[in-house]
Parts: C-alpha cells; structure tokens; sequence
C-alpha cells in the first residue's frame, strides 16, 4: 500500500512545498492539483524525483460550480470548452507520468441538474468518452470521483459510480471512493468497497468532518475491513481539509499549521492500520 496527500488542500502553498512536506512527513506519493497555467511543471517534476517522491495521481482543476469545467453541461459550446481544458490537465499528468486523473462527469457543487438528470446524465457520459481515448494514449486512467449528492447531481455513490462506469464502458474509466463523501451518501462503510472490487483505482480518506483521521467520529476500523476484504493494494490519498470558514483553501498560517499536523497525523493513524 501506498500513502499519499492532496496537493490543492494546502491553497496557495506551492506545489514544490507541498511535495518536501510529503518527503519529511514519510508519504510515498502526492495527488497533484492540475491548474495548467498556475505552476510551474518541470519545477514540479524535478522537485518530486529529487523528493523521491511520485506523483501517481492528479487531481483535476474543475472548481466549484464553473460551467466552463462543466463536462455536463446543456451548452455544447461550453462543454467543449471543459473537454478541451481537460485535455490539457491530462497532457500535463503524462508529463508528471502520472498514472490516473480524479474528475467528476458534472461540477462540483453542482447538486441540481440543469436540464434534467436524464439530459445531464447523458452529456456528462458523452464527454468522458470523449476524454477516455485522449487519456488512454498518455496512459492515464480516467477516475470518476463519487462527490455526496450536497456536491453533485449525478455520481455521488457507489451505486451511481457503477451505473456511470457501465454507460461508459471504457477500459481506461475507473471509479473511487472517498470516506467524508461516503459517510454522507452510504448506508454502510463497507458494501461500497464490495460493489466497486475491480473498478477501485484511488481511494480519499477523510474524517467525518473532513479533518485529519481521528479527528471525528468516522468508524475508520469498517474502512480498513472493507479495503483489505477487497484486497485493494494501491494508493490511499489524505484529502483532509483544514478548519474555518474556507475550508477549501488554507489561507492562513494557523490553518496550514493544522492541516500539516492533520497530515502528519493522518499517515501515522493509517500506518497503524496497514
């Protein structure tokens, strides 16, 4: 098993920072945020190999709510528009060698449909199989992230995740799961893990406040039963967020603080386990 973090949870910290916490911390690998035009790449690319540090996954850049990332969205002009800056993010993961990208068919944020579930459903499966070829010659794994139905209208579970997969049906289209979103959207933290066996290529940990682990009240033995009954040996990334009242980006040095504390303790608490 490999341990990883988020690279995008930490705000404006740079990314090449990111990825020295990740070494001295003893992660194995970092998930890369992919804003294409706000890093520089072969800073990044450096940094990790002299980290010793691999960039297995990227994260993409979609934003909340922004219809030009949109890739169910009812405008086909702006549809194109999110296929064609997708493109890019996975153009910058082959240059990372990046094995997987994490990518959610409609925004997120987006809990209402914008035409009607069957209308979005059907746009935000056509735009992944556009993206699957693309994806499928750099070698990278296209991964639908379950976001709790707060956050998206259309994967948002594990039932969802493989009802998606099956209309897809690409080889290179694969599915996660994350225990914040799962602890709002799932009967139970261990059938999803049995539903997904062989479709799982990345899985998100979080608390069930989206802190470090052991900072709620998530039942994270259930996890671990379900993840080694599955006999799942890839990556486990930390997405914990910090505290406040903008918990989707660091923006001080007290919540970095307690993001790296998080994160510290995060892989401790998942070492004890595996």
């Amino acid at each position: 098993m490999k341990f990883s973090l988020c690279s995008w949870v930490f705000g404006d910290l740079a990314i090449e920072d990111v990825i020295r916490f990740a070494a001295k911390t003893g992660y194995d690998e970092v998930e890369v945020g992919t804003a294409v035009d706000a890093h520089d790449w072969t800073s990044i690319k450096q940094t990790a190999k002299k980290e010793n540090i691999n960039i297995r996954g990227i994260n993409a850049d979609a934003s909340f709510l922004k219809p030009e990332t949109d890739l169910a969205n009812p405008d086909v002009a702006l549809r194109n528009e999110a296929i064609a800056y997708f493109k890019r993010q996975l153009e910058i993961g082959g240059y990372l060698e990046a094995e997987y990208m994490v990518l959610a068919p409609a925004a997120p944020g987006r809990s209402i449909p914008a035409l009607s579930r069957e209308e979005d459903w059907s746009n935000g499966v056509d735009s992944i199989k556009q993206l699957a070829p693309f994806a499928n010659e750099l070698g990278i794994q296209i991964v639908i992230e379950p976001l709790n139905r707060y956050e998206n209208c259309l994967v948002y579970n594990a039932d969802t995740a493989s009802y998606f997969l099956q209309a897809v049906e690409e080889p290179n289209v694969k599915t996660m799961l994350d225990t914040f979103h799962m602890n709002i959207d799932e009967a139970n933290l261990i059938d999803p893990f049995t539903k997904l066996k062989g479709w799982l290529e990345a899985i998100h940990v979080a608390d069930s406040n989206r802190r470090g682990l052991g900072k709620g009240h998530l039942p994270f033995e259930e996890v671990v039963k379900a993840i080694k009954q599955i006999d799942y040996d890839k990556t486990i990334t930390v997405e914990s967020l910090a505290p406040g009242g903008h918990p989707f980006e660091a923006t001080s040095k007290q919540q970095l603080n307690i993001l790296f504390k998080d994160m510290e303790e995060s892989l401790t608490f998942l070492k004890n386990y595996f």
